[in-house]
């Protein structure tokens, strides 16, 4: 049987989608905790009438205390060999867990990993890890686990849902995360729980689909101190020295911590502005290409800090971003501007960048002033 783990707060207007989607898996044996983490009266209402209406839910209300605490309680409750979670604002395909469990029962794998579905509107994007599909031993997936790299690219995804683990290994893991974590949650599970792993399995599957709903479109750059990424890189840090494989993955976690400061508190780099681009004058003129979590943080950020000035923000889903309120132009909108200093890609895959820069030289455009990452950022 797997245990499936639905963490749900405030998010009732998903749920029909989510867990019916969850219910009506190819996959049978199932049971679904649904943890509802202190939510309104007419969501955790929604939660116990899936309880009714169907005899492999579960439903636990408890107080709010965050993701972590929620997946951990989830788990308390599981009687399943094996665990997955689900996001419930995010939806499955039917025969998502039939595959991995098949996998799984051909290998007799810890871990089952897969790719996901990436949903903006009606584009979806696949998202898989930089590994062949296969089967891997721990010390397989080292070298790159974390960091493939190229900046910014992941060895394996962090994400947790994308997963089936043997509920023994998220004994180890899960249950030992501190709940004060809310930045990089599940990469605090996902590599520990790798090295716990005798076996993994990855999969060419993309049938997990994470949702970018409109009210998640628009993203807000934390206003914390360092001290909240402190927690996970503290926790990942210890978990890599008990295991002996410091030496290899204290390189990565270095990249993923400046990852990580940087999607979430651009500030915390203003010596200059924009001192991972480079360092961008005061008084420069520029185009920002890329609308999702980067651009609309970067848009935000120079907004604020008032010494550049913003000519032209593009992206190819210019039409969905327009929907949401942000004034975002068509990418061939370049070719109408007569004057700018440079344009940023705002994107952290490196090949995604590549493909971006050639893209906009293949159509005229000087390669001096496109921007990305610059070499110095990204190997210190």
């Amino acid at each position: 049987m797997i245990s499936v783990i639905v963490p749900i707060y405030n998010t009732s207007e998903y749920l029909e989608q989510c867990v019916g989607s969850i219910l009506n898996q190819t996959y049978r044996d199932l049971e679904v905790i649904l943890v509802d983490d202190g939510s309104s009266y007419l969501c955790g209402k929604a939660c116990d009438e899936y309880a009714v209406t169907d005899y492999r839910v579960k439903v636990i209300h408890k107080e709010n205390g965050g993701l972590v605490s929620a997946r951990k309680t989830g788990l308390e409750a599981a009687t399943g060999e094996l665990v997955g979670y689900v996001d419930s604002d995010d939806w499955i395909e039917p025969d998502y867990y039939e595959k991995m469990v098949l996998a799984q029962a051909k290998t007799g794998a810890d871990m089952v990993l897969s790719g996901h579905s990436h949903d903006i509107g009606k584009d979806s994007r696949k998202v898989k890890d930089n590994f062949p599909i296969g089967i891997y031993t721990r010390e397989m997936l080292l070298p790159t686990l974390l960091y493939s790299g190229r900046f910014f690219e992941y060895g394996i995804q962090p994400h947790l849902v994308t997963k089936l683990f043997k509920r023994e290994i998220l004994r180890k893991t899960q249950m030992c995360v501190d709940d004060r974590i809310v930045i990089g949650e599940d990469a605090a599970v996902v590599y520990p729980s790798v090295l716990e792993a005798e076996k993994i399995v990855i999969l060419d599957v993309c049938a997990y689909h994470y949702v970018q709903h409109s009210d998640s479109m628009t993203k807000k750059e934390r206003e914390d101190k360092e001290d909240i990424y402190g927690l996970l890189f503290a926790h990942l840090g210890k978990v890599f020295k008990e295991k002996n494989v410091w030496e290899v993955m204290e390189p990565q976690l270095r990249q993923y911590r400046k990852y990580l400061l940087f999607m979430h508190q651009i500030s915390y780099f203003d010596e200059k502005v924009l001192v991972p681009y480079g360092g961008i004058a005061a008084g420069s003129k520029v185009v920002i290409y890329g609308a999702g979590v980067l651009g609309q943080k970067i848009h935000r950020y120079l907004m604020r800090k008032k010494e550049i000035r913003i000519v032209l923000w593009l992206d190819q889903k210019y039409e969905i971003y327009r929907e949401k309120g942000l004034a975002v132009d068509a990418p061939n909108e370049i070719l109408k501007v007569p004057e700018y200093d440079f344009i940023l890609i705002a994107n952290t895959v490196q090949s995604t960048a590549e493909t971006i820069r050639r893209y906009l030289v293949d159509n005229g455009i000087d390669d001096r002033k496109i921007l990305w990452f610059s070499e110095e950022f990204r190997k210190a």
